[in-house]
């Protein structure tokens, strides 16, 4: 099953294929073939983004493939799974997964992530992120970021924030800092109260992409705009 509807589209995983690959709809293909890439990035909620190709086929139909596996064993997508992606620019698709309880769910973390064994772009992307990872995030802002932040779980176990009531952040271009109360639910750690203040003080825009760095010396999260990141 898919559908279409300017920017986005959507897959239900029924068959054993969609680990391997999977097929973009032919209408959004007929939409988009012009500024379509040949390399992609799909990005989740908390940032993290998965390389993956697009290949053409004889017969004119696109799919999804070197790197695709990669993304269905991190989020362990199964039979009956809904998946969103919406072309958000940029070669990149914001991908939002939907269980087969019809409601849209977290990642259940693996022990790292697989583009840092091998990036599809090459060894020094992945090189990059073994540096700063697991206390380093990017996370694309959106509107349901006006009053909360998930935060990744492999982030928050690594940082110990996790067992913390409240943590410090500091917007590194004003050295603005804010404390900032932490709620743990299943699966994941959120940012709550004081978070708002701390978007609304320093200006942080809806769209725009940025970094969540832990610094131990100082128990605090350093948060920048990734200048790299392009509107959605």
């Amino acid at each position: 099953m898919e559908s279409v509807s300017r920017n986005s589209f959507f897959k239900v995983m029924i068959n054993k294929n969609f680990t391997r690959e999977l097929q973009i709809p032919p209408v959004f293909i007929r939409l988009h073939a012009e500024i379509l890439p040949i390399k992609a990035k799909l990005r989740i909620s908390s940032g993290e983004t998965w390389d993956v190709k697009i290949e053409q086929t004889d017969d004119k139909r696109y799919f999804f493939t070197r790197g695709w596996n990669k993304f269905v064993k991190y989020f362990r997508l199964e039979l009956g799974e809904f998946v969103l992606f919406t072309l958000s620019g940029n070669s990149i698709f914001d991908v939002i997964v939907f269980g087969i309880n019809q409601c849209d769910r977290q990642i259940d973390f693996l022990d790292s992530h697989p583009d840092e064994e091998q990036d599809v772009n090459g060894e020094e992307a992945g090189n990059i992120r073994k540096s700063k990872y697991p206390l380093y995030m990017e996370i694309p802002m959106k509107l349901h970021n006006k009053s909360r932040v998930h935060l990744r779980k492999e982030f928050s176990i690594a940082t110990g924030i996790i067992n913390q009531e409240k943590v410090m952040v500091e917007y590194v271009p004003t050295q603005s800092s804010h404390v900032v109360a932490l709620r743990r639910k299943p699966g994941r750690t959120e940012m709550t109260k004081g978070w708002c203040s701390f978007r609304r003080l320093n200006g942080l825009e809806y769209g725009k992409l940025y970094s969540f760095e832990f610094k131990r010396s100082k128990n605090v999260i350093l948060v920048k705009e990734v200048l790299t990141g392009k509107r959605f």
